[in-house]
């Protein structure tokens, strides 16, 4: 299918060919959101020239951690922003990935390899997923998010209770994050490579959860939000669709977990289970835009960058003030959210029109 669009040029031809092959797959983009989306994705990808050349070395932490953070408000997004049931409890899937790969390399062997710890930390925190999903989805509104804010609090206190495996709150040492590709050995102790290390599982999970949100999948969680009587009705399975959605969030979580693990070299439930780290990925859906995959990402870039970066002007308990004021600003003037909005915006300036659903 080909779009009109009046910015014209090679550019509106790039939008026009990428709508004909791709569009269908991942949502219609005009000239100006195509140039956004390719200029936000070149930044990324040169940000260890860029930072070097202006000096922000440092900066490359900072966007590390955002790409983690990503992965985890995405994760959230297509559980909770499709579906409409918000989840208070997302910490537990990341943390016991997190848990799974520190207690592996603990107690089980020091020397397993990545590709051994991570797929088994990512079923883990499937797992817990699921352990969740299949009692709770059949709940709806209060009682739903009640139920995963619970099991958050549970699996925070189970590691003190069992503090003589879980390292209690000092936690379980992971170190730093070692493998080969193809004979090369890579490793998390260079910034430039722990980047890269970050962001490209970020990039193919955001691609990924993209495809699905457009998908049937896709619609028919949508569809759940806006009205289940009537996806019920039409004899749709809304349960196993719910539990479906779970699964989805539940893969890019794990990964997620495994990543922050290594990129803090330790799990500790402040870190990884506290009731404040679900509240941060919600904040960084909200911030960017719910049910929109890419809003996510933008708002955990802008809410890590703001945090790590900006903020500790203001001290640190004060930054948290600040920040936590800054979404609460966004929930009231901004209920979309800023990169949804923004999204828009460009669709508007352009022929085509923003689809971002």
């Amino acid at each position: 299918m080909s779009s009109d669009t009046r910015t014209g040029g090679r550019l509106g031809s790039v939008a026009d060919g990428y709508n004909d092959r791709f569009g269908h797959l991942f949502g219609e983009m005009n000239a100006l959101q195509l140039l956004f989306l390719a200029a936000s994705l070149v930044g990324l990808l040169a940000a260890p020239l860029w930072t070097s050349l202006l000096g922000v070395e440092g900066f490359l932490r900072t966007f590390a951690l955002a790409s983690i953070w990503a992965i985890l408000a995405m994760g959230w997004d297509i559980q909770s922003g499709y579906t409409g049931y918000i989840s208070f409890g997302h910490a537990v899937l990341s943390g016991g990935a997190a848990y799974a790969t520190a207690l592996l390399l603990t107690h089980v062997n020091p020397d397993l390899p990545f590709l051994v710890t991570a797929p088994i930390s990512v079923l883990v925190a499937l797992g817990i997923g699921l352990a969740i999903a299949i009692p709770s989805l059949r709940l709806r509104g209060p009682y739903f998010s009640l139920v995963t804010f619970v099991a958050g609090l549970i699996f925070y206190q189970l590691t003190y209770a069992f503090s003589g495996i879980t390292g209690g709150e000092l936690g379980q040492r992971v170190g730093r994050l070692q493998f080969e590709v193809a004979g090369l050995e890579v490793t998390t102790f260079d910034p430039v490579t722990r980047y890269y290390v970050m962001l490209i599982p970020m990039l193919v999970i955001a691609v990924a959860l993209l495809y699905v949100a457009r998908s049937n999948v896709g619609m028919i969680l949508i569809a759940i939000r806006e009205n289940e009587e009537a996806v019920a009705a039409a004899g749709i399975d809304t349960t196993k669709f719910k539990i479906w959605s779970f699964v989805l969030s539940s893969i890019p979580m794990g990964i997620g977990g495994v990543l922050l693990a290594y990129f803090y070299g330790t799990v500790n439930p402040v870190n990884f289970l506290l009731v404040d780290r679900s509240i941060e990925m919600i904040a960084m859906a909200v911030v960017g835009g719910m049910s929109s995959i890419l809003g996510p990402v933008g708002g955990a870039f802008l809410v890590i960058f703001l945090r790590e970066e900006v903020l500790y002007v203001f001290g640190t308990t004060g930054r948290w003030v600040a920040l936590w004021t800054a979404v609460l600003l966004v929930l009231v003037f901004a209920r979309d959210g800023l990169f949804r909005k923004l999204w828009h915006k460009l669709g508007d300036r352009g022929a085509t029109g923003g689809d971002d659903e």
